[in-house]
């Protein structure tokens, strides 16, 4: 769980960042012009005595280690899963999350070095030997308040700062009290205590305007020693010029999440190391916070949230217009209730079982158009996508996984669709043999009208008993769209599929045994109205006879734990987002909002013609692999004709009982029109790509030779789309659903207009931002 830290002040060194300035010049130039100077002399000329000036240091520091963040990127390609930077060096961590950009983060940085450097009168101590505890008792038993403590930067390592002379005056009580160690360090400022008031509050007029996004990784508050929350950045980096800096709390946060000193990288100026040492040291010293009472604090603060959330403002009593006074809302929202945020949106324990920041999924398109690359990049985001894996080779599907666990922070979440092939059950157990080799843990269980096999054979490996419950190794999220599919994913295994896994030794007794004791799936998502294979459900009536079954199955499995429901099918704007969310679902998946972004695994064509579609710009049409059970999908009908033609070919099916039958000049007509050769040559080609016992049996059944035939127009059109032929562009076959037309209204006029500018995890990151924005504006006027 790679954790990049950067040093603070103090780290700062004469000849720092020389061999980057040239290697980084438009960055270089940008510093220049923001500092009015060079930044390549100041470090490379100083002197000692300027570069070591608050007013100086903290500019150069953010600068110098940016670049290094930046070329450690370029040589090693790693990616963490959390930031963590000392003091001023927390700039740098929200720079490489994503949260500022280069100059906005140094003009805040130079702006906080200029202000923490006006302060007079104070001083700062290093002191070695004491914990905080002890250090707080002396300085109550002696009466001393005007020295504080400022730095904890390990158990035992703790800088006090207040005013100069009480700081120095307090060497002889600490020595008394224990401490190996006291120095005063050399500052002018009472840096992170109560003395820096008039610095924070001419920061934070400063800062109002700075436009703060949301974190692609984690990054921990040294105020709060605890991961960012989006909304509240500001409000915690102006707090930080008087707030301690809890760096040894964040250390053993982090060691409670898994972070190994291993995994931890420290990225500055170069010279001997600052930071990383810290983390060794409170390892020794200390060790990680307790992990139950993390939990326990996580589940108070989101409990909390909630409770606040649902309350209105006790009434007040009533006043005249000259009593009123301007009351600040931000983002819209009343005062008086809690807000909604990222967050607290949805469910934080599915957030906890599948180890996502937000609960929000990427849904699986076929063939690989749900692609590695938009895999990768939300699970970089701390967001959950799945691949498409539908349609491929199951050698393509184990290159994927392999690419993406190469390609995320070590533990980051992701996923597989794990399709049903009603018709050739083989390709289900070998893409569960290729899941179980390569060790993946979630899979998207899409179209399938009943339990299989293969699936609870997935589901019973690294099942366990853990204490009095029962733990899944293997998820499953089961994308449904009617209530009596999703009861059976919430019910066990069948017993007739169990037994058949027992006589093959597919499965051992205990496997057995466990799979009685849970549900299918830790999750159903309730798919509506979407793009792709759809019965045109709506999420107002499907999402709560759900709801009464998952509540249903939580109490016939009481040893498994909670279960969750998603929405899916329609989402596209934060309306649809909030409307699923206020039903009650867990979490949301997008879809077909995904198919248009520079990730996606389709052609650059399509994405072209999904950018400026509107609502109504699709059509359902007969799906190509079950059109003969009437099955259907929803397909882009703009400047195309493959809905149209579609129909026409299964219309032809229900009317003849073989090719021969059409009317001859028809057939010449189809031909041409929708394959580009004959039947016959199409029905070859079939041949030589279909399995054997197929071709016999169409063969011996007229009937079956034209489903066959008639389904190579349905494959030939997706290939069409996906390699961007623009030769049979009228052909294209795009599975696209109505919430990607709302999407492109929404977006139209802003910076995610164009398809080129589009990324799947910013999608779903000022998807989530917009929705809590909505959430909290709609219960603003409910309540008044």
């Amino acid at each position: 769980m790679k954790t990049f830290i950067f040093p603070g002040q103090g780290a700062q060194q004469l000849g720092m960042g020389q061999d980057l300035f040239a290697r980084f010049e438009d960055l270089t130039r940008q510093a220049d012009d923001i500092l009015g100077s060079s930044i390549a002399e100041l470090c490379r000329v100083g002197p000692m005595e300027k570069l070591s000036r608050t007013d100086h240091t903290q500019p150069a520091l953010f600068v110098v280690n940016a670049l290094q963040y930046l070329a450690h990127l370029e040589e090693t390609d790693d990616r963490p899963a959390y930031l963590l930077g000392h003091s001023v060096s927390e700039y740098v961590a929200l720079f490489a999350a994503g949260v500022l950009d280069f100059a906005a983060g140094l003009r805040l940085v130079k702006k906080r070095g200029a202000l923490m450097a006006e302060a007079r009168g104070g001083g700062m101590a290093a002191v070695l030997g004491l914990e905080a505890a002890a250090i707080e008792d002396l300085l109550r038993a002696k009466g001393i308040t005007d020295v504080f403590p400022a730095n904890f930067n390990t158990p035992k390592q703790i800088v006090v700062s207040g005013r100069k002379d009480a700081v120095v005056a307090a060497e002889s009580l600490f020595l008394e009290a224990g401490a190996s160690h006291y120095k005063v360090l050399p500052v002018s400022g009472a840096f992170h205590t109560p003395f820096m008031e008039d610095a924070c509050a001419r920061f934070a007029e400063f800062v109002a305007d700075t436009e703060f996004a949301p974190q692609q990784v984690p990054v921990i508050s040294n105020v709060t020693a605890r991961p960012h929350v989006d909304g509240e950045i500001r409000q915690r980096m102006v707090e930080q010029i008087t707030a301690p800096v809890r760096w040894s709390e964040s250390l053993r946060y982090l060691m409670a999440k898994g972070v190994a000193f291993a995994d931890t990288v420290e990225i500055g100026p170069g010279g001997p190391p600052v930071v990383r040492p810290m983390f060794k040291r409170t390892e020794l010293e200390a060790g990680p916070l307790d992990a139950a009472v993390l939990e326990a604090e996580e589940t108070a603060r989101l409990e909390a949230m909630q409770k606040e959330a649902l309350q209105t403002q006790s009434p007040e009593p009533e006043k005249s217009p000259a009593d009123e006074k301007p009351v600040a809302r931000a983002n819209g929202a009343a005062s008086g209730f809690g807000r909604f945020s990222m967050e607290n949106l949805g469910s934080r324990a599915f957030c906890d079982m599948f180890g996502l920041r937000y609960p929000y999924v990427s849904g699986a398109m076929y063939r690989g158009i749900a692609s590695t690359d938009i895999v990768i990049r939300m699970a970089r985001a701390g967001l959950l996508g799945f691949f498409g894996a539908a349609g491929l080779p199951v050698s393509q599907t184990r290159e994927a996984i392999r690419k993406i666990r190469s390609q995320i922070p070590e533990g980051a979440a992701f996923g597989v669709n794990f399709i049903a092939h009603l018709n050739r059950p083989q390709l289900e157990d070998d893409l569960t043999d290729v899941l179980l080799e390569e060790g993946v843990t979630a899979v998207e269980a899409s179209a399938f009208m009943e339990v299989t096999p293969a699936l609870v054979r997935y589901r019973a490996k690294g099942l366990k008993r853990d204490g009095g419950k029962v733990r899944a190794a293997n998820k499953v999220i089961a994308k449904v769209s009617r209530p009596d599919v999703a009861a059976q994913f919430l019910s066990a295994a069948p017993e007739p599929v169990i037994a058949k896994l027992l006589q093959a030794r597919a499965i051992t007794e205990d496997e057995a045994e466990l799979l009685r004791n849970v549900p299918m799936a830790d999750a159903i998502c309730v798919e509506s109205d979407s793009g792709g294979h759809t019965d045109q459900g709506m999420p107002f009536a499907l999402i709560p006879p759900i709801l009464k079954l998952r509540d249903e199955a939580e109490q016939r499995f009481p040893e498994f734990g909670k279960l969750f429901v998603g929405a899916a099918g329609g989402i596209g704007v934060p309306e649809a987002a909030a409307a699923v969310l206020v039903l009650g679902a867990d979490f949301i998946v997008t879809g077909s909002i995904n198919q248009c972004t520079v990730e996606a695994g389709t052609s650059d064509a399509v994405k072209e013609m999904l950018e400026g579609i509107n609502v109504y710009d699709t059509a359902y049409a007969p799906s190509g692999e079950m059109f003969e059970l009437g099955s259907k999908v929803q397909v882009l009908k703009k400047g195309v004709f493959f809905p149209s033609r579609a129909e026409r070919l299964v219309a032809l099916y229900r009317q003849h009982e073989a090719l021969d039958a059409i009317d001859p000049k028809l057939r010449k007509q189809v031909e041409e029109r929708y394959f580009g050769r004959s039947f016959d040559e199409v029905f070859a080609d079939v041949a030589r790509t279909y399995p054997a016992f197929e071709i016999e049996r169409a063969e011996k059944m007229p009937k079956h030779r034209m489903a066959l035939v008639f389904r190579r127009y349905f494959r030939d059109t997706s290939d069409w789309a996906l390699k961007g032929d623009l030769e049979h562009k009228v052909d294209f076959q795009v599975h696209c659903g109505p919430a990607l037309g709302a999407f492109n209204q929404w977006v139209a006029g802003t910076g995610l207009e164009p398809w080129r500018a589009r990324h799947v995890d910013d999608i779903g990151l000022n998807l989530l931002e917009q929705t809590a924005d909505l959430m909290n504006r709609r219960l603003s006027v409910m309540v008044g």
